[in-house]
């Protein structure tokens, strides 16, 4: 039903010189070397493959490398032709056929080694049968492809762990490719998901701010690498990242624990057997400096063992006096190939970086008129001396085994390792109306350390007309955090936001008081089918049980609590044409843990979470440009909420809150030139209950914030992002991208007693590539905010008291040069 893309060169017009220059190109593409094991093939033997669907280019190339056969033909008989993929023991001659079913084309052996490809039908014209062209050369454009220009990626694994096409998934799932990441020159994942609808920034101490998000209205600092939970007090490097995959709505059916507006999942870069190596370097405003290297290849003659290497060094300083950014970031894989049917995944990831929290500035005093005048938005008003450092390990070994074509196993084991270390000055008090304003300090750090284990099987069947995907899978996660930190110092020196005064580090040496362990743990055990009814119907259903204990324990106390859940979800798609889907799902889960300390002294409820959504997608040109409209609602329950006196060191569970909204994605690429995306989102985020004056039956009345939007949520946002290839019209290489974000006013706080107004800011991209010998060399040059407009980014909105917003990033340049050989 859904056919996958076949990505062509951008720019180029179809003429006679057009396309035998791309014929050849192509035919380089499909002609595969059979060196080492040509000599003893036997194409009556059956042999194991694990093609995805795609381009039938690309599945033919790989089809023919495995099968150790030459393949040659004119690559425009297969020019935006796709292929379901391979799965299973075939012989050549089968494995043929199944490639070429509905393809209007036919395979012919020229000799026992090579294969041409022709049109199926007889009398077909002269075009059809060229003869073969045996050229050597790369592999055309898939997913993973080094050079993949695509704006439009039609697989996602997060939405069903399954690989299923996107068009056929009935939830809303959004992939940023990399070649977006590439053209924006994003450095970090806010960057990223600008292109996503639903998706604003959250609160951040500045650089060394973890990667603070709100999908559909709710907080989401829980950042998935490869399907690992990664913690949410660092900001990880983007510098291996293949797409970033974001699953709208609670994703706890697969995942176990998550917040409940959506995941997040970064996909790594694997190791590829053709080598490919990339140098590039940034350089832009505030002294920003960034070196990214990149290579990959095959470690032995057979290409049965695999490597790729991404490194990172980022040195950049602010538009925000004092505050600095300097990271290093390394990241090797290995896959070995142990046999036709089971391969083996390491990857290693390392990142240290060194940093220092920012507190922002008290807009909401400058609003009331506490201070009077307007804050200079470069204003810092923590200590130069302060610092956030982090360190930072993953390993990870992956497993997998495919039984036959319809059955394999994953086995997937990760460890991390990190080390966070502050020391803040932070401000959270106005003392007069001169601009001074009051401070603290205190010094933390945080051992932080997880494992994570899955098994998960997958099996294709049929039961009479339905076809099922079936997904079996049990996980399990352990965290704890090793937490102390410095008495809280109030006795440190106001600062003037007009005239600062630096220097008071008399605290730096406080010793670090007790630790305390937060533990998580879990295991989890899940069930998915997927059923396709009459080949317009696809049926998703599966639930989930967790046993889930989290505790905290410290020199003198020890709490622990037990919860035991089930996670539903189910969905349902229609296609009624080709082009549209129609879709509909539901699902519950449980996620955050309450860390607070009830009337009764035990650790509270989780909070749980209920979604409601229903949609439209479409899909056109060959799959190259796509759309999603979603329709939802997502209940928030169990919500911590503070008591009042005499219970001020106690909480309840008996906050909800509710997100309402309408999403619209639409990406792709809408002529080999140019391509687009545009998002739209209007997000209804309010508290729907809360804590008011005590109540001994209850635990809670009154309405407290009742009614009250959630901090830092548009009500309306939206992105639109063009980009066109000049090379048709005489400008060989040359292209330029523009694009506007924009968010209208936003809640300061949860209390509501300010607002941050909305924007809108343009970015604007130029870029030239060139072939230079063996070389393509690329120079970019981009500006964010090209306009400069002035703008408040995000807010500590939880607490009404610690004034803490942080503006947008003025104009800023960034140039790029980037060589990949």
């Amino acid at each position: 039903m859904s056919k996958m893309s076949h990505p062509r060169d951008p720019g180029l017009q179809p003429s006679k010189l057009h396309q035998a220059v791309k014929g050849i190109l192509l035919a380089s593409a499909l002609t595969v070397s059979v060196s080492g094991h040509a000599d003893s093939i036997d194409t009556a033997d059956k042999r194991s493959y694990h093609i995805n669907s795609g381009s039938l280019s690309h599945a033919l190339s790989q089809f023919a490398a495995n099968a150790g056969i030459l393949l040659s033909a004119d690559a425009t008989l297969t020019d935006g032709k796709t292929s379901k993929g391979l799965e299973g023991e075939y012989t050549v001659e089968e494995g043929f056929q199944k490639l070429l079913s509905g393809t209007g084309l036919a395979h012919t052996f020229t000799d026992e080694k090579t294969v041409t490809l022709k049109v199926a039908e007889t009398g077909s014209d002269a075009a059809s049968t060229l003869p073969a062209v045996k050229v050597l050369g790369k592999t055309i454009y898939d997913s993973n492809d080094p050079y993949n220009k695509d704006y439009t990626l039609r697989n996602a694994t997060t939405g069903t762990k399954t690989d299923t096409p996107i068009f056929d998934t009935p939830v809303t799932v959004q992939v940023v490719s990399k070649a977006v990441i590439n053209d924006q020159q994003a450095i970090g994942l806010g960057d990223v998901l600008q292109n996503v609808s639903g998706v604003s920034k959250g609160w951040g101490f500045g650089a060394a701010a973890n990667e603070s998000l709100q999908i559909r209205g709710f907080s989401n600092n829980s950042i998935y690498r490869d399907g690992v939970l990664t913690p949410n007090n660092i900001n990880m490097s983007l510098a291996n990242a293949e797409r970033v995959e974001v699953l709208k709505g609670p994703a706890g059916m697969l995942f176990g624990r998550t917040q409940p507006g959506g995941l997040v999942n970064i996909v790594t870069k694997r190791p590829q057997k053709e080598s490919y190596y990339s140098l590039q370097q940034q350089f832009g405003s505030y002294d920003t400096y960034r070196t990214l290297a990149d290579a990959t290849g095959a470690v032995n003659q057979d290409g049965s063992l695999m490597y790729r290497l991404n490194y990172e060094h980022l040195d950049s300083n602010s538009f925000r006096d004092y505050v600095y950014d300097n990271k290093d970031f390394i990241a090797p894989s290995l896959t070995w190939l142990i046999s036709k049917d089971t391969q083996l995944d390491l990857d290693f990831m390392y990142q240290n970086r060194r940093s220092i929290n920012d507190s922002g500035i008290p807009y909401d005093l400058q609003l009331s008129g506490a201070i009077p005048g307007k804050i200079p938005l470069n204003f810092f008003r923590n200590e130069p001396t302060d610092y956030a450092n982090s360190e930072f390990y993953q390993g990870d070994a992956t497993l997998t085994h495919q039984f036959n074509e319809d059955w394999k196993i994953r086995g997937k084991f990760s460890i991390i390792r990190n080390n966070n270390a502050t020391a803040q000055t932070a401000a959270n008090a106005n003392t007069n109306l001169l601009g001074d304003i009051g401070r603290g300090f205190l010094k933390t750090n945080d051992d932080f350390e997880s494992e994570y284990g899955t098994v998960d099987l997958t099996g294709h069947f049929s039961t009479l007309a339905l076809n099922h995907t079936l997904l079996i899978g049990t996980d399990y996660y352990r965290s704890n955090n090793a937490g102390s930190s410095s008495p809280y110092r109030t006795n440190v020196p106001t600062i003037n936001v007009f005239n600062p005064v630096y220097g008071f580090s008399n605290f730096l040496n406080d010793p670090l008081g007790p630790v305390t362990n937060n533990k998580n743990e879990w295991y989890g055990i899940y069930v998915q089918d997927q059923i396709e009814l009459w080949d317009k119907w696809q049926l998703l259903f599966g639930s989930r049980f967790d046993h889930a204990e989290f505790g905290t324990a410290n020199p003198t106390s020890s709490r622990t609590k037990q919860v035991d859940e089930f996670s539903p979800r189910a969905g349902l798609m229609y296609h009624p044409v080709s082009w549209l889907g129609i879709y509909a799902d539901y699902v519950k889960t449980f996620n955050a843990v309450n860390q607070g300390t009830t009337i009764s002294g035990d650790l509270p409820d989780p909070e749980k979470s209920e979604e409601y959504e229903a949609g439209l997608k479409g899909e056109w040109l060959d799959g190259k440009f796509s759309a999603n409209l979603a329709f939802y609602q997502l209940t928030k329950g169990n919500v911590q909420t503070p008591l009042p006196a005499p219970f001020t060191n106690r909480v309840a569970v008996t906050g909800e809150q509710r997100s309402r909204g309408i999403e619209l994605d639409l990406r792709g690429q809408l002529t080999d030139a140019w391509n687009l995306i545009a998002t739209y989102a209007y997000t209804d985020a309010e508290v729907t209950k809360d804590s008011g004056a005590f109540d001994t039956t209850l635990g809670s009345s009154g309405p407290g914030n009742k009614g009250h939007r959630l901090a830092n949520v548009p009500r309306n946002s939206g992105s639109l992002w063009s980009t066109y290839d000049f090379s048709g019209l005489g400008a060989q290489g040359f292209s330029a991208g523009a694009g506007v974000f924009l968010a209208s006013e936003r809640a300061g706080n949860i209390d509501n007693s300010f607002n941050m107004p909305g924007y809108a800011r343009v970015d604007t991209l130029l870029k030239y590539q060139q072939k230079v010998g063996p070389s393509n060399v690329t120079l970019q040059f981009n500006i964010q905010n090209l306009l400069d407009k002035e703008y408040i980014a995000s807010s500590n909105g939880g607490f009404a008291f610690i004034h803490q917003t942080m503006p947008g990033v003025p104009r800023t340049y960034m140039g790029s040069v980037r060589v990949e050989f």
